[in-house]
């Protein structure tokens, strides 16, 4: 696998583990490196990574603060 794959692979712990347990993958990216870009997007769909999936867990976020605001201001 080339040098530039790995650096890419190694600075992120999630997309790391992710490819070791789909070893599938070990074999596209060794075969065409440009294959990483499709890795990536499989990944971050899996692990709940895309900006999508961001902006829902801070919406959850915001609701739960909200919910918890009206909670305390009743009391």
């Amino acid at each position: 696998m080339r040098d530039e794959i790995l650096v890419k692979l190694y600075s992120d712990e999630r997309i790391l583990e992710y490819l070791r347990k789909n070893p599938k993958w070990y074999y596209y990216l060794d075969l065409d490196p440009r294959n990483y870009i499709y890795f990536e997007r499989e990944a971050k769909e899996a692990l709940n990574m895309t900006v999508v999936d961001k902006i829902e867990n801070l919406k959850k976020q915001i609701n739960f603060v909200s919910s918890l605001i009206k909670y305390l201001s009743n009391k």
